[in-house]
């Protein structure tokens, strides 16, 4: 797998991504293979991600930052198109018609409701208020669909 480096990136930042990319490419190549399930194109995503690292390095070293999980959002962002697969995803069949949750075990376990719930928080980063007025429930309860679907998932594993 090779990283494309432009001639504008410095030598330091290249270091730097090499750093980032021999520590973290393995666990976060894992992670978007459970939602992609093809290597290729989780190799792809891969890819996208570290070639964007360069742009957003200053990030990585800020104070209180994990860098596993800046890559995590970084690859989230760019999976969000292979996660949404219809253009309503606040219907509830579109959850049903979704490829990727019919793939994930752990979504499989949960309510239509919570379906959308966990997606749109952790797959779309959509804040709690924006989930709450999509789906015309109050923040509460948006809370605690959002908690029971981490109950479910820690009880799965």
């Amino acid at each position: 797998m090779q990283l494309q480096t432009s001639g504008e990136v410095s030598g330091s930042k290249l270091l730097s991504v090499n750093n980032l990319y021999n520590n973290y490419a393995a666990m976060l190549l894992g992670y978007i293979f459970e939602v992609v399930k093809n290597r290729g194109i989780a190799e792809q995503y891969l890819i996208a991600v570290f070639n964007d690292v360069p742009n957003q390095i200053e990030e990585f070293y800020k104070p209180g930052v994990n860098a596993f999980c800046r890559l995590q959002s970084m690859a989230r962002k760019k999976l969000a198109g292979y996660v949404e697969t219809t253009n309503d995803n606040s219907a509830p069949d579109a959850v049903q018609n979704n490829v990727f949750i019919v793939k994930n075990k752990f979504i499989q376990q949960m309510t239509p409701d919570q379906q959308l719930v966990f997606c749109g928080a952790h797959w779309h980063g959509k804040p709690i208020s924006k989930i709450a007025a999509e789906l015309q429930k109050t923040e509460d309860e948006i809370r605690r669909l959002l908690k029971e679907c981490f109950t479910i998932i820690r009880a799965a594993k």
